[in-house]
């Protein structure tokens, strides 16, 4: 399976803007997360397949306005399945994690029925990837709104209140030609809008037409999948103490122009020598960071852990001390992913 700009497993680092804040100094890193599924190493060639039905138009559409009872609206849903794959289509193809991607958009259900899931048979699905010289297909099984349009009046603002919610699910599957047991996913997301205005026709003009924000909707479902099926970068935030100690000063200048080994060596000499325990908490924290940066996550976590109950030990609650822990738990957790992106990558 192709990575290209995937093969970066721990994370792509860039100084964006420092900024001083309270002697602190932050940066942005790029984090690379894992998906919520593995594809088979050498799923290669990717066929995404429309095999949904499409969602009866009286079905899922509830409208509440004031002094009314709810009543269910008509909306033709013909067109989401597609919206949602070409959505993820885009996405998938910018991320070169695929040798090829074609792209089906014409369901192969003909069952036309809404509420029954019928998957892929073993000859379609042989006969798709033999067509379309694919080793493993990507089907949308079905995809389904609710939508409930709202009015409400305010009586402490005197205002009208208008919303619009919309929640879809997804049903996919991942087929392999002569592997007839499909991975089974399911998805939810949800889009909101909401208008407050004094009068009623401007806080409900306000709200997207019905049928515009169930494409929008669609096509944020198809968006989103796209970092759940293959691996997707996050910036995150991480913090530098910028101490006015001079040692400190200088493992910072080795921070400007990237030279991290320096860095480190500078921050572990104040850590092992410095006699004030929030230096050395300062200290700690910027070396963690610093492994995180080179990739070492359990140095990176054993620094951080020593910064923290450090910061614990002066009994200094504050921020940092809250951030800390925070960080704790997200190299924690980065640990776990970077064994899951393992194998999703191939490595």
């Amino acid at each position: 399976m192709k990575t290209f700009n995937l093969k970066f497993i721990f994370l792509a680092f860039g100084i964006v803007l420092f900024s001083s804040c309270t002697k602190l100094l932050y940066t942005s890193l790029d984090v690379l997360r894992p998906a919520k599924v593995a594809f088979a190493i050498d799923a290669n060639n990717l066929l995404i397949v429309n095999n949904s039905v499409i969602q009866p138009s009286n079905y899922g559409h509830l409208t509440q306005l004031l002094n009314e009872k709810p009543k269910m609206a008509s909306i033709p849903c013909d067109s989401l399945g597609i919206f949602c794959l070409s959505a993820l289509n885009e996405d998938l193809d910018s991320k070169d994690f695929f040798s090829s991607i074609q792209f089906s958009p014409n369901s192969q259900n003909s069952r036309a029925e809404f509420f029954n899931h019928f998957g892929l048979t073993n000859d379609k699905i042989n006969e798709l990837c033999k067509t379309n010289h694919s080793n493993v297909i990507l089907s949308l099984e079905n995809i389904k709104v609710n939508d409930d349009l709202n009015e409400y009046f305010i009586p402490e603002n005197g205002t009208f209140l208008a919303s619009l919610e919309v929640k879809y699910e997804t049903v996919w599957n991942i087929y392999y030609p002569n592997d007839f047991n499909p991975v089974k996913l399911n998805f939810k997301d949800t889009l909101y809008w909401e208008s407050e205005s004094y009068s009623r026709q401007k806080a409900m003009a306000a709200i997207p037409k019905r049928q515009d924000a169930l494409i929008d909707g669609a096509l944020e479902a198809g968006h989103k999948c796209a970092n759940r099926f293959v691996p997707y970068w996050e910036k995150v935030d991480r913090y530098f103490f910028n101490s006015s100690n001079k040692l400190m000063k200088q493992g910072m200048d080795s921070v400007y122009v990237k030279n991290w080994k320096s860095a480190i060596e500078i921050w572990e000499k104040v850590y092992s020598t410095n006699k004030s325990t929030y230096i050395q908490a300062q200290a700690a924290n910027n070396i963690a960071i610093a492994y995180e940066i080179t990739g070492d996550i359990d140095k990176a976590l054993d620094y951080a852990t020593k910064s923290f109950y450090s910061f614990g030990e002066l009994q200094i609650y504050n921020s940092s001390f809250l951030r800390l822990s925070d960080y704790l738990n997200e190299l924690a957790q980065r640990k776990k992913e970077i064994s899951i992106l393992k194998k999703q990558l191939g490595e």
